[in-house]
């Protein structure tokens, strides 16, 4: 071990905790299973939504090898192949549907947590580690947990690099399994979402820091980084694959370094925003950053090791790297894209708490606390879920009336523009032969035209190649004699159809309501 940890090593009046499960303290336990008890529920009550439909309908693919095809030719979820060989998985064992499409998300998720509190608990000892492992679930990303896309894996498999690296640097032998773990986790992380790639920049500059200071090269650290990161190779068919969608990708924007603010409030914040949750979020990361500051300058010296601070700091400004990635390579930028900064925040103002733990009662009141405000906003989010569940639900049962005029329709069609509304009344239609009469409608003409985006159009267009849906072009149905009836919404990106109407002089009827959108019979289509 350098001599440079041993001035850091955890002091001798910290406490630790005698009850444990698995190497766990029961406050750190506790902690999980308060996570995984809110996010199971939010999961439960949320509805699956477009992204997650798209991975739930590519990973339902009876075999893996049919799932590696959809994605090199036609693919509809825009990912690597990591997360949809898990998530395929997770369907084999428990069924096509919700929870198994977000399980690999809340595995993640806890991963990311016991690796947070493993990496804090060498730098300084027991309760920061315990902050620092319930922190996320008061911020933004705990919202991943419960969510069927790859941003929960991406994080489990971040914080396992970050620590499997901290173990191997930490020895001078007996350090194979941590290498190995690095380059597993590295290159899996890297095959679960291509902005993974951000997760090198950290990972290198402190070995880079490392090396300078030890004025010699470690071979074998540096041959497990270089491993992991050939694991870059595989996703070069999906890469290929996905570039189709790059020309009028629907995100496709200029980028301005306002996008790191953004990234950041995004991170830290959950969508929509509460006042008091917004004004509680910043006190609470004011609070610690002076505390931080306060520590250091009193302390006079690191809180912990070099290498790992430079770590920790360029994990923590994720989103400056993410926005010159976009600014001047790929051009789009979103907060989860760059979620993986939310690990080193963590970490440093767990290390803010650390000056609190001198005072045990202080330091307790502070994780009573954030138990209750973790627990106050989970519930929050459960209710908040359960009632737009039911809303939505319930906005699924046509009325008589329309239903009438739907079976008299030449086609018995119900044409959808809209492909969320397509998708949940494929999904959770509660009448089968209303379902079994959806019809995802897409125009990639009209799509350029008046949203200058093909992006719904061209996955409408792969999805006729390997799922059960009827789809139809919007030029096939005009041929058609009508009327047809539409369920016309009001969604920025998808209401085209409005519009296609009146250039066309189709002659449109309001039928009532459904599906929170209009339902319309249009006349023949010219």
């Amino acid at each position: 071990m350098n001599t440079s940890h041993n001035l850091n090593e955890v002091s001798s009046n910290a406490k630790v905790s005698r009850v444990a499960v698995a190497g766990i303290p029961w406050p750190a336990f506790a902690f999980l299973a308060l996570t995984a008890a809110i996010s199971l529920s939010w999961s439960y009550f949320k509805l699956l939504w477009w992204d997650e439909f798209l991975v739930l309908w590519t990973d339902s693919a009876p075999t893996m090898g049919q799932v590696v095809h959809i994605q090199s030719t036609w693919p509809i979820s825009l990912d690597p192949i990591a997360f949809h060989g898990i998530a395929h998985a997770a369907i084999q064992i428990f069924g096509a549907n919700a929870f198994a499409v977000r399980l690999p998300s809340l595995l993640g998720f806890l991963l990311m947590q016991i690796c947070i509190f493993v990496f804090v608990r060498r730098i300084a000892g027991e309760k920061p580690a315990v902050f620092a492992l319930a922190f996320p679930a008061l911020t933004a990303t705990f919202y991943y947990s419960a969510e069927g896309r790859p941003y929960g894996l991406l994080l489990g498999l971040s914080a396992l690099a970050m620590v499997s690296w901290q173990s191997a640097m930490r020895r001078e032998s007996k350090r194979t399994l941590a290498l190995a773990v690095l380059a597993l986790s590295v290159a899996f992380a890297l095959n679960a979402h291509y902005y993974a790639v951000l997760f090198l920049i950290p990972l290198c500059g402190a070995e880079l820091f490392r090396t300078i200071r030890r004025k010699r090269l470690d071979w074998p650290m540096i041959a497990s980084i270089g491993a992991g990161a050939a694991g870059v190779a595989f996703t070069l068919p999906f890469i290929k694959a996905a570039a189709n969608f790059r020309a009028h990708y629907y995100n496709l924007q200029s980028v301005d370094p306002a996008t790191i603010g953004k990234a950041y409030i995004g991170m830290l914040h959950a969508s929509p925003i509460t006042v008091n949750h917004e004004i509680a979020s910043q006190a609470l990361l004011l609070v610690f950053a002076a505390l931080l500051c306060i520590h250091l300058l009193r302390s006079g010296k690191a809180l912990m090791p070099e290498a790992e601070a430079v770590f920790v700091v360029l994990l923590a400004a994720l989103p400056v790297f993410g926005y010159l990635l976009a600014r001047f390579v790929t051009h789009i930028i979103e907060a989860r894209f760059v979620l993986g900064a939310v690990i080193g925040i963590s970490v440093l103002l767990a290390l803010g708490f650390s000056s609190l733990c001198r005072h045990v009662r202080i330091a307790n009141a502070v994780l009573v606390l954030l138990f209750a405000a973790i627990g106050a906003y989970g519930s929050w989010h459960v209710r908040r879920e359960r009632h737009l569940a039911r809303e939505t639900l319930s906005a699924l049962n046509l009325a008589p009336e329309i239903k009438a005029v739907l079976m008299a329709s030449p086609t018995k069609a119900l044409y959808f523009s809209s492909g969320s509304e397509f998708a949940n009344m494929s999904y959770y239609g509660p009448d089968p032969n209303i379902r079994s009469r959806a019809v995802l409608v897409y125009s990639t003409d009209l799509d350029l035209h008046w949203n200058h985006i093909d992006t719904y159009s061209l996955q409408a267009l792969h999805m006729r190649n390997f799922t059960y849906f009827k789809i139809e072009s919007y030029e096939s149905i005009s041929a058609e004699p009508g009327p047809h009836v539409f369920v016309d919404c009001t969604d920025p990106v998808w209401n085209w159809i409005d519009r296609a109407f009146s250039v066309s002089g189709a002659d449109v009827r309001l039928l009532g309501s459904a599906f929170g959108c209009k339902v319309v019979s249009a006349g023949s289509l010219p």
